[in-house]
C-alpha cells in the first residue's frame, strides 16, 4: 500500500468512525465528530443528552426504546449545515504555524417514517430512518507533505468529498406498562450511492532520494465505497420522574472497496493504475446510559454518559495485515484509545393554549482517539423551535472545540486546533 493511500485511508478512517470523529477515524477527513451520536435538532439542542429522553423519530438513532413514545404516525426530516476550520500550531514546521483551512456542509441529516400498531396486546412502533452518519468533505493547502518521511518540503493539495449513511428500519415494544424495548438495524451501503467518497491530491517539491533532490510532481486520485451492517438495542425505564435509558451499538467490519490513480510528472508523465483493493475496517461497540429528570411538564433535565471501544478499531489490507487506522502502524505498536462522552442538558417547554414553544440547552465533553493520546473536545448548544397544531418545528446551534489535538498533517510537533459550528433544523409533521 503507497504511502498516499494511508495517509488518505487514516484520515478516512478517522473521518468514518472516528466512523466510527473525526469516528475519529478519518482523522480529519469527516467534519463532524468522530463519535456515534444520533440526529435532529431537539436532541442536539440539548447537547445530545437525549439516550433517556429520546421520544420522537431520531429516537432510533439515540435509543430506539424511545420510539414507544409516539402516538401517531408522523413523517420528519432534519437538514444541518456545518462549518469547520483548523489552523496548526508546530514547534517543528514553524512555516505551519498559522494555516488555517475551512470546509462547510450541509445536506439532509435525518428523514423517517413512523407507524404506531398493536400486536400481541402489546404497544408497537415502526419506524424507517435515513442518517447521514459522517461527512467527508475536507480540503488541505499546505507547504509540507512528510508521510513516512518521504517527502520534505513543496506544496501539498488534496480535497476530499462524499459521505457516510445508513438506511435503518427501526421497532419498539412496550414490555411492560413502564419498560420498553427498541433495536434498530443500520444498513451501511453504496446501493445509492450514500456511501462513497472521493479524494484527489497532488504534490510538487523535492524528494531526497539517494542524497541528491529530485523534483517531484505527482498527483493521485482515490474512489471509495463502504458498507457494513450493525444495529442499536435500547431500553427504557420509566420510575416516577425518572426515566433510565440504556443503548448499545454492535461492533461490526466494514468492507472498502477501493480505487487508485496515480501520475508521476517529471519529464515524462508515468502513470500506474487504476489499482483497486478491497480493505476491512473493524468497527468498534459503543455503548451508553442516560437519566432523564421531568420535575413537570415544562421542564426537564437529562444526563447522558457514553463510551466507545475504540481500541477495537482496525484497518486490514488485502494481505491481511492489520494496522491502526489513526496512525496506519502495526497494531502492536498501539491501538487507538477508547473515549467517554459526558453530556448534560435541560427543556423547558412555554405552553400556550395553541402552541408549545421550547428553550433547550446543553453542555459537552465529546473526547476522540488521536495519534498518541485521547484528544478532548468540548462544546455547548442552544435551541428552541415550537409546536403548532400537527407541526413540530425546531433548531439548534452548536459550537464544537479542540485545542492541540491530532490533526491531518503526521508530523512531530504538529497539532492543530480545531473549532466547529453547526446549525440543525427539524420539521415534525403528526398525521
Amino acid at each position: 500500500m503507497g504511502q498516499n493511500r494511508k495517509a488518505i485511508l487514516a484520515c478516512a478512517a478517522v473521518t468514518l468512525m472516528l466512523a466510527a470523529s473525526q469516528a475519529s477515524a478519518f482523522q480529519s477527513e469527516i467534519t463532524s465528530s468522530l463519535n456515534p451520536v444520533g440526529s435532529g435538532a431537539r436532541a442536539t439542542g440539548m447537547g445530545g443528552a437525549f439516550i433517556a429522553v429520546a421520544d420522537d423519530a431520531t429516537a432510533a438513532s439515540w435509543n430506539p426504546a424511545g420510539l414507544i413514545h409516539l402516538e401517531k404516525p408522523e413523517v420528519s426530516a432534519v437538514f444541518s449545515y456545518s462549518n469547520r476550520g483548523q489552523s496548526y500550531n508546530s514547534t517543528t514546521s514553524p512555516e505551519l504555524t498559522g494555516t488555517t483551512h475551512t470546509v462547510d456542509s450541509a445536506d439532509i441529516n435525518y428523514a423517517s417514517a413512523a407507524y404506531p400498531f398493536q400486536l400481541f396486546n402489546r404497544n408497537m412502533v415502526f419506524t424507517l430512518n435515513y442518517q447521514r452518519m459522517y461527512d467527508m468533505n475536507k480540503k488541505i493547502d499546505n507547504s509540507k507533505y512528510n508521510f513516512g518521511g518521504q517527502f520534505t518540503d513543496g506544496t501539498y493539495n488534496y480535497k476530499q468529498s462524499g459521505s457516510l449513511s445508513t438506511i435503518s428500519p427501526a421497532i419498539a415494544i412496550q414490555v411492560l406498562p413502564n419498560l420498553y424495548f427498541g433495536a434498530t438495524l443500520n444498513i451501511w451501503d453504496d446501493f445509492t450511492g450514500m456511501n462513497s467518497w472521493t479524494g484527489k491530491g497532488s504534490f510538487t517539491g523535492t524528494d531526497m532520494g539517494g542524497g541528491f533532490p529530485i523534483p517531484q510532481n505527482r498527483t493521485w486520485s482515490q474512489k471509495y465505497s463502504f458498507s457494513g451492517l450493525n444495529s442499536n438495542i435500547g431500553f427504557m425505564y420509566n420510575y416516577n420522574k425518572f426515566t433510565i435509558g440504556v443503548v448499545g451499538k454492535t461492533p461490526f467490519e466494514a468492507k472498502i472497496d477501493m480505487e487508485e490513480t496515480t501520475t508521476d510528472i517529471n519529464r515524462n508523465p508515468q502513470q500506474s493504475g487504476p489499482t483497486k483493493e478491497r480493505l476491512k475496517m473493524g468497527m468498534p461497540a459503543s455503548y451508553g446510559v442516560g437519566v432523564a429528570y421531568r420535575h413537570s411538564d415544562n421542564l426537564t433535565v437529562a444526563m447522558d454518559v457514553y463510551r466507545t471501544q475504540w481500541s477495537d478499531f482496525y484497518l486490514t489490507d488485502s494481505a491481511g495485515n492489520q494496522t491502526n487506522p489513526l496512525t496506519t502502524n502495526p497494531l502492536d505498536q498501539g491501538k487507538p484509545k477508547d473515549t467517554t462522552q459526558v453530556r448534560l442538558g435541560g427543556e423547558y417547554l412555554i405552553i400556550g393554549n395553541k402552541m408549545t414553544i421550547p428553550l433547550r440547552a446543553g453542555i459537552y465533553y465529546d473526547p476522540e482517539p488521536g495519534i498518541t493520546k485521547v484528544d478532548d473536545y468540548y462544546g455547548f448548544s442552544i435551541g428552541s423551535g415550537i409546536t403548532y397544531d400537527k407541526y413540530s418545528f425546531d433548531v439548534s446551534y452548536q459550537y464544537r472545540w479542540g485545542n492541540n489535538v491530532s490533526g491531518d498533517i503526521p508530523v512531530d510537533g504538529v497539532t492543530t486546533d480545531v473549532h466547529q459550528h453547526t446549525l440543525m433544523s427539524s420539521l415534525i409533521y403528526h398525521f
